[in-house]
């Protein structure tokens, strides 16, 4: 009887394991589904130049303060215009020393989003978080170093992300410390609850969904020993 509860138990808790894991995907493609119908952002129309914070179509834009950026900024420019995973004539860019953390706050919850990433020499992390500040996920953007050919990060399948984060890691050449210049350009996001999957269930429902099945699996073995 012991052995039966400690396994029911067990069962419970990987169920409850199972269902808590958010259902998130990485995007490699601009022309990803789970894009389609998105607000893209090219910058074109600007405002060019150079800020903390800035505001743009259902997105606010900040760079953070960080160890070897000190004063984060980034610049809406030209720089390196069509090269480098960069489109059109302007884009993010933080000059080879403005910024090695970003953050993406939208005006409402989104279910996807990426960008085109340029001319990096270090691995950047990005992440997705919802309005709890609870990660949704996460994925390593690995060096694209000079490369051209329209390489494109993201993540869908959210449940209503409201912010993102995109940080540098110490690594590659940039292992002993220093800003990896790069470029942002194409921001892309879908509004958006839940991306298509179910929502993920409150955590007094996952309990209750774990005591159910061991009332079930108890009341089964009690049926075959009679």
């Amino acid at each position: 009887m012991k052995n039966l509860s400690k396994i029911l138990s067990l069962m419970a808790i990987a169920v409850t394991l199972s269902i808590a894991v958010a259902h998130g995907a990485s995007i490699t493609s601009a022309s990803d589904p789970a894009l389609i119908g998105a607000t893209v952002l090219d910058f074109e129309s600007g405002p060019a130049g150079t800020f903390i914070s800035q505001s743009f179509e259902g997105v606010t834009v900040t760079a953070v303060n960080s160890m070897y950026a000190i004063d984060a900024r980034f610049s809406v420019a030209n720089d390196y215009a069509g090269s480098y995973n960069t489109r059109g004539v302007y884009h993010i860019s933080n000059m080879g020393s403005q910024f090695q953390s970003l953050e993406f706050d939208f005006v409402s919850g989104v279910s996807a989003f990426g960008f085109l990433f340029g001319a990096s020499d270090s691995s950047w992390i990005l992440r997705a978080y919802d309005n709890s500040d609870m990660l949704l996920d996460s994925t390593t953007i690995a060096p694209v170093s000079g490369s051209n050919a329209g390489d494109f990060f993201g993540l869908s399948g959210l449940a209503g992300a409201t912010r993102a984060t995109l940080i540098q890691s110490q690594d590659g050449i940039y292992a002993s410390g220093g800003v990896d210049y790069v470029f942002v350009d194409n921001f892309t996001y879908k509004a958006g609850g839940d991306g298509g999957h179910d929502p993920i269930p409150e955590p007094a429902s996952l309990i209750l969904l774990g005591t159910g099945l061991g009332v079930i699996g108890l009341a089964a073995w009690r049926r075959k020993k009679a």
